[in-house]
């Protein structure tokens, strides 16, 4: 019993501690470690690729993840305040912006609390920081609105074909919103640098600064357990990050009630049946120890409803189906095959970082649902996939004044191969799981959405712990809709596309820090109808740090 006593006690003082994770959306303080990484100056090795990210490595920008103590004893035990965040945002004409985890695609105001507690007892920790969100939810024009009396077939078939396929409303409903959600909080424990535990943190995989294709920000954080690295694990061959997840993905609660409103679209929509899905996934990353600056890495997801078919798998199955993948089946879906019952996808991704040059390029490419056999993926790679490129550069002006130059572009759009074949549509699942890839109604993915295609600029100043600049994106929302519904009509310019310059801004003095955005949006064909409109969002968000 002696020895059982020390060996306890040695556990909860001596195990190596590892310092906070930056959350999935605190892009101000990724953006410091992310630039110091560039630039040299912290001795980060992480590939940035699996967030949310420790900072043990980077001691500047760790007071700007935890607070001070308010409880330390000598045996390790340790309790520190979290900052607390207050988030607010207004869009005039109808919802703007995505990566904002539990905040809501909505109209009128919209603010999110955060604050919380972070516990550290040995191999022990325990991280509460719920949300509260509230939404006004305004009433905007939908899609059933603006094509309320449009009889096109072709038309109405590729909304239902999407909407048949997603949980995912423009509308969540016609009230005002209000929700608690556990937000960034999570229970692990940690030994030497493997972490295990459960969590409903944000995670955000891949390269991608803007977009994410196959885990980002733009839905609440969801129910999961979790066995990662946490932080890069060195090896004889270089050093690795990984992180394996399974856990719950819930229904909105919200039909797309407008569908009625709908003159030649009535018994098209298919309800869906209220049931969970299970997602498993994993990605990986390695940095070869032969190329500094080189980070390779790939991921996959696989989802499924937790019915009865799900149920008769075996216990593997149940924890960790995206093992085993699709199969064939899931790539004939015809009048006597309905897939395989699950909707799975993997990507491959490579970044370089230029330290040289204090610049960075990367690279993803993803696939939904495997190739038929190594011919078919040999003759048409470019099937059902997406990819993520982008870079970015910075200039030293002053000791602390820098001038950065960010470019990415993403396209979800379906390739050319659906012509002859059919092609599933990315986060679109039309047979079970038919709410395809999302959680609470909002897009596990890139938060761009099925179909589209994001091009971005971004140029900034960066003084010091403050930074000024602005952002250009070109969005086409769901080009694949768009080429259904009017393929053969000879109408060639209806693409909905959103041009928006976001003006922004971070100061940060004393404990607290105040990001600010006003974004003005010029749409081409809203909801595909033709015309041009505008839209414009602003958000301020305050935050409070407790050192």
């Amino acid at each position: 019993m002696k020895y059982l006593s020390l060996l306890i006690l040695t556990l909860f003082t001596s195990i190596k501690s590892f310092s906070q994770t930056i959350p999935v959306g605190n892009s101000y303080t990724e953006q410091i470690a992310r630039m110091h990484q560039l630039l040299g100056v912290s001795d980060i090795s992480s590939s940035f690729c699996i967030r949310p990210l420790n900072v043990s490595q980077d001691s500047s920008v760790e007071g700007l993840i935890a607070g001070k103590n308010i409880l330390h004893q000598s045996v390790g035990f340790t309790a520190q305040l979290l900052p607390f965040n207050w988030v607010n945002e207004y869009n005039f004409n109808r919802p703007y912006g995505y990566n904002n985890s539990s905040l809501y695609p909505a109209a009128g105001f919209q603010s999110r609390i955060s604050a919380g507690l972070f516990i550290k007892s040995g191999i022990l920790r325990i991280q509460l920081k719920p949300e509260f969100v509230y939404a006004q939810n305004k009433p905007f024009q939908t899609f059933a609105e603006v094509q309320a009396n449009n009889n096109s077939s072709a038309l109405l078939g590729s909304y239902f074909g999407i909407v048949n396929g997603i949980d995912a409303p423009e509308r969540f409903g016609n009230r005002a919103l209000r929700h608690l959600y556990p937000g960034q909080s999570k229970i692990t424990i940690i030994l030497k640098n493997i972490e295990a535990g459960i969590s409903t943190e944000n995670m955000w995989w891949g390269p991608g600064i803007q977009n994410s294709i196959m885990m980002s920000n733009s839905a609440p954080g969801f129910l999961h357990w979790t066995f990662n690295s946490a932080g890069p694990i060195k090896t004889a061959v270089g050093s690795f990050e990984w992180q394996i997840i399974g856990g719950n993905l819930n229904q909105s609660g919200y039909l797309p009630l407008d569908t009625g409103k709908l003159v030649y679209g009535k018994g098209m929509y298919s309800p869906k049946p209220k049931v969970t899905r299970y997602i498993s996934a994993f990605t990986a990353s390695w940095q070869p120890k032969w190329i500094e600056g080189l980070f390779i890495g790939g991921s996959a997801y696989d989802y499924l409803n937790k019915d009865s078919s799900y149920n008769a798998h075996n216990i593997i199955r149940k924890l960790i189906p995206v093992i085993t993948g699709s199969s064939v089946a899931a790539n004939a879906i015809t009048n006597t095959s309905t897939g395989d019952g699950q909707d799975f996808a993997y990507a491959l991704n490579i970044r370089q970082v230029l330290s040289k040059y204090n610049a960075e390029i990367y690279f993803e490419w993803a696939r939904n649902d495997r190739a038929g056999n190594l011919n078919d993926f040999l003759q048409e790679p470019e099937h059902s996939s997406a990819y993520t490129v982008g870079g970015t550069r910075i200039f030293e002006l002053t000791k602390k004044q820098f001038f950065q130059i960010r470019l990415e572009l993403t396209h979800l759009q379906s390739a050319a191969t659906f012509l002859l074949r059919q092609e599933p549509e990315w986060y679109v699942h039309s047979v079970a799981p038919r709410d395809g890839y999302t959680n609470d109604g909002r897009y596990i993915g890139a938060g761009i959405g099925p179909g589209s295609n994001s091009l971005m600029f971004d140029f900034s100043l960066l003084n010091g712990m403050n930074s000024y600049g602005m952002t250009i994106e070109r969005l086409v929302h769901d080009n694949d809709l768009y080429y259904y519904a009017f393929m053969g009509t000879g109408i060639f310019n209806r693409q909905w596309v959103d041009i928006s310059d976001t003006f922004y801004a971070n100061f940060k003095f004393k404990k607290y820090l105040v990001s600010a955005e006003l974004t003005p949006i010029y749409s081409l064909n809203y909801e595909y109808a033709g015309g041009a409109s505008y839209n414009l969002h602003a958000s301020i968000n305050l935050t409070y740090y407790f050192d």
